[in-house]
């Protein structure tokens, strides 16, 4: 291994456990949005279903950079804290237009 390459070895850890692979998808992507690089780990084990999320709670997990934890648990835990913007125009009427 040459110098370069051992300076940019880091470790890579787990973050966050996450219900379903959709979840562990939205999250992953997420990271990538706000430019952190990320990874699902799935706990599962083929041929035998969803044995291991029950025994273990969860379908697998997020992993990051260990440089970038941190700031990725922070983005995750803003993520579900955040709440849907309301629209304040009334609803439109019956024809579609704005009431």
């Amino acid at each position: 291994m040459n110098e370069e390459n051992a300076s940019r070895e880091e470790n890579l850890v787990s973050i966050f456990g996450v219900p379903d692979e959709a979840t562990a998808t939205m999250l992953r992507d997420f990271l990538a949005e706000q430019g952190i690089e990320a990874t699902t780990v799935s706990s599962q084990i083929p041929w035998f279903g969803t044995i291991e999320a029950a025994r273990k709670g969860q379908w697998g997990r997020i992993a990051v950079l260990e440089s970038d934890a941190a700031r990725a648990r922070a983005l995750i835990e803003d993520f579900y804290a955040a709440r849907p913007e309301t629209d304040t125009a009334s609803p439109p009427g019956e024809d579609g237009e704005p009431g």
